[in-house]
């Protein structure tokens, strides 16, 4: 079975299109992990029929492993701002069957979805992930699908924006079976979580800590 995360803040442009779109193309169970947001999120989510839980207000990383622990099976998480394509996730879940990490790949991009500054910063990250790692993946990318094995031997400890970062290079060291799937990135409904150079900076300690930093005990 194979669970579908929503993580949430202040997400009320978006999310109901989004829940009707994933309804569109499979039957999975759908669950919010709102960071306590003060519009309608939550309220669009209960109308929906969803599950929500709420996290500890540390961040996406905690909001994530909440929601991951809440969940105990195989997930597919991505953000609800308009920004994915969930007509992509049917590929997702057949994924899951032979691969323990995948992550969506953005091959295409909307006009005007991503300022210059976060595109640089983009490739910035990728070529620190490629040095470091020594293979191409996508450290950044809000799109993945993980098994529930791959996240046990994990153990994500991230609380904030690098959590996608530690899942990568988990994934790398790990040897875990990984896959991506070619998307489109589009413009985003609402502002930005991201805090620009605040979050770069703990996307970039996060590249060189899961780099050295020991493996879960139990894969050492």
């Amino acid at each position: 079975m194979v669970k579908i995360i929503l993580p949430t803040k202040n997400e009320e442009e978006s999310l109901a299109q989004t829940i009707d779109e994933i309804r569109s193309v499979c039957t999975c169970e759908i669950i919010v992990v709102d960071a306590h947001s003060k519009d309608r999120t939550v309220e669009i989510a209960k109308s929906k029929n969803v599950a929500v839980i709420y996290d500890h207000g540390k961040g996406k990383g905690e909001a994530l492993r909440t929601a991951f622990a809440y969940a105990d099976d195989d997930v597919i998480f991505v953000d609800p701002d308009g920004t994915y394509p969930i007509q992509k996730m049917p590929q997702f879940i057949e994924a899951l069957k032979t691969h323990d990490s995948i992550y969506g790949e953005p091959v295409e991009y909307t006009k005007n979805a991503m300022l210059w500054q976060y595109h640089v910063g983009r490739r910035i990250t990728r070529l620190i992930f490629y040095l470091l790692y020594h293979t191409s993946g996508n450290n950044m990318s809000g799109f993945r699908a993980l098994k529930k094995s791959a996240i046990k031997k994990m153990a994500l400890e991230s609380d904030g924006f690098g959590i996608e970062t530690e899942i990568a290079a988990k994934s790398v060291r790990l040897n875990l079976k990984t896959k991506s799937i070619p998307i489109r990135y589009d413009c985003r409904n609402g502002a930005s979580k991201f805090r620009g150079i605040k979050d770069s900076l703990v996307v970039l300690r996060a590249l060189f800590k899961y780099r050295i930093a020991p493996l879960p005990a139990s894969h050492q």
